[in-house]
């Protein structure tokens, strides 16, 4: 996997950069409220920036047919904020101290301000998406947040290595992150007017990259950090099952396999150092990586659809940086 970093995005980026300015601007004044808590509480989230894939998707799907839409901000805004809600409310249910190199909004404030927070932003991102009489939007909007609390409590369902099985583990990342991206690239399709066998392509090329986003940072924990650069074992430690140590249990033998299926029941840093090991021993890492790879390619065979333009060379190039990211 081929480390890039943000300013590899930046430029990829580029064509879009004052859209996704804009987007900082429109999601602080969204999330002012005057309540001193619920702002710092909101904000808090942002403070450090995120990728804004989402928003990104969104912008660079409204401009494959036409020029991009006056009104793409505030939407790629309220996925943005949907997006963060997400992880507030993650981050209570993980009991995740940090995030993003800083403190989580629980660990900050509080789970019961937390839980607020992430009810106020949710609520203010589907309140955006019937501004301007969009109403069109508004269903795309709830049927993607719908689905990431489905995932969730799917995954809470199937979070022990005895019940779960690779068949949960991709309904669980459709659920939670591809079905969002699908709808990202829906949502900026019907803001440029396309009909519904285009919003069709576009959901479906948003899916497939949705899958691949997923599992490549799924697949970037077990990556050995000295390849990395950051720290690794953070899933499995808490108890967290992805693609990797499935398919790690798969082609180790009976014996390895029993020993990391009882490490996994009571995972700590000592057990994850043999887990590690034995993922560095097996084409673990190579198998996750193709998989997304597959994801990707689909993703992008539907983006070739359309005709050339900045914004489908934006989102070919956004494809595959997902597909390489090491960070």
């Amino acid at each position: 996997m081929r480390a890039h970093n943000y300013a590899d995005l930046k430029d990829i980026l580029k064509c879009i950069g004052p859209y996704l300015e804009q987007v900082d601007v429109v999601i602080k004044s969204k999330l002012e409220t005057g309540i001193g808590l619920l702002d710092k509480g909101s904000w808090h989230t942002f403070r450090k920036t995120g990728k804004k894939i989402r928003a990104s998707l969104i912008i660079l799907s409204s401009g494959l047919k036409n020029s991009i839409p006056d009104d793409i901000v505030d939407i790629a805004s309220a996925a943005e904020i949907i997006h963060a809600a997400s992880l507030v409310h993650d981050d209570i249910i993980d009991k995740s101290d940090m995030r993003r190199g800083q403190a989580t909004v629980s660990k900050k404030y509080g789970s019961k301000v937390a839980v607020l927070v992430g009810d106020f932003m949710y609520t203010r991102a589907l309140e955006m998406a019937v501004s301007n009489n969009r109403i069109d939007l508004f269903p795309i909007m709830v049927d993607a947040t719908l689905n990431m609390v489905k995932g969730e409590l799917y995954q809470i369902e199937y979070s022990n290595i005895d019940n779960i099985s690779m068949k949960h583990y991709y309904e669980i990342i459709e659920m939670k992150t591809a079905r969002f991206m699908g709808a990202c690239a829906k949502l900026g399709g019907v803001l440029s007017g396309m009909d519904e066998p285009e919003l069709d392509i576009m959901f479906k090329s948003g899916l497939n990259l949705g899958y691949a986003f997923q599992i490549i940072d799924d697949t970037i924990d077990y990556v050995d950090n000295t390849i990395s650069g950051k720290d690794t074992g953070n899933d499995f430690i808490n108890g967290k099952i992805t693609l990797p140590l499935l398919h790690l249990i798969d082609v180790v033998d009976s014996k390895d396999a029993r020993l990391i299926r009882d490490y996994t029941r009571e995972p700590d840093k000592e057990k994850w150092e043999y887990v590690i090991k034995m993922v560095n021993k097996t084409d673990t890492i190579d198998y996750c990586v193709g998989v997304a790879k597959e994801y990707i390619t689909k993703s992008v065979d539907y983006i070739d659809r359309f005709p050339e333009s900045e914004c489908k060379k934006a989102m070919k190039d956004l494809a595959i940086f997902l597909l390489a990211r090491n960070f």
